[in-house]
């Protein structure tokens, strides 16, 4: 079904402690034909690797799964290929009719159950980025609170000149949106470069979304905007007076 072919020693025998493992997982952790590799409280002989990848980075033979699973003679699931992809609405069907008490789930469905599978840690996600985002709107507060008091005496001079406050205050928020910004693209970029890093440390497929990426970098500039209001407004209600007189 998966088109997987033996690129390095030989297939699996039908029983016995024989183990193929995958080329990502082979290359990862200096793999060949003939380790051993402990699992189940069992040692498993490496007999050879396969490619592609299909989900699984090791397999062993299915009659020493089921007596290690307890279950001789069973499966928990099956792979069905339909020769004529147009007609698997009414395979479905009729496999429902021959075992009922079977659940049949369609390939194109997969990515919705591991997301589902997957809810408590998205909520983890969620709570992660939101606190990240809250860290990034007190840092840009206290930064930018900070410059306005450092530059106390230019904000006296600008106001001696006749700036308004609206000009100053949209002096501070700029500078704000910009750091913001700077900062945006390079968190993208540090992750477009790491992501061919660990994805051959770790051998997976990392995928950057354009809409998580959109979010992320909205959430960016809207902490920098948030942040930089209140020392903006400082800055901007400051006497002229006082302010040439701060040291």
């Amino acid at each position: 079904m998966t088109g997987i072919r033996i690129v390095e020693g030989q297939g699996l025998p039908p029983c016995g402690d024989a183990m193929i493992v995958d080329v990502k997982y082979a290359a990862a952790r200096k793999t060949k034909p003939g380790d051993k590799i402990r699992l189940m409280d069992r040692e498993f002989t490496v007999v050879g690797v396969y490619e592609p990848e299909t989900g699984a980075r090791m397999m062993i033979p299915l009659q020493t799964m089921q007596e290690a699973m307890g279950a001789p003679g069973m499966c928990s699931m099956f792979l069905v290929k339909c020769e004529r992809p147009e007609e698997q609405e009414e395979v479905a069907r009729r496999l429902v009719e021959r075992l009922p008490d079977s659940r049949v789930i369609f390939t194109r469905d997969l990515p919705v159950l591991f997301a589902n599978g997957f809810a408590a840690f998205n909520v983890f996600l969620d709570a992660v980025a939101a606190l990240a985002t809250a860290i990034s709107l007190l840092i840009i507060l206290l930064t930018t609170y900070t410059t306005v008091t450092e530059r106390t005496r230019q904000i006296g001079i600008l106001k001696a000149l006749g700036a308004s406050k609206r000009f100053i205050a949209m002096v501070f928020i700029k500078e704000s949106m910009l750091v913001s910004a700077i900062g945006v693209a390079g968190g993208l970029l540090i992750a477009l470069l790491a992501r061919p890093a660990l994805a051959a440390w770790a051998g997976l497929k990392i995928e950057i979304e354009i809409g998580y990426t959109l979010c992320a970098a909205l959430g960016g500039l809207a902490s920098g905007l948030i942040g930089a209001i209140y020392p903006a407004l400082r800055a901007a209600g400051q006497d002229a007076v006082e302010a040439l007189n701060y040291k």
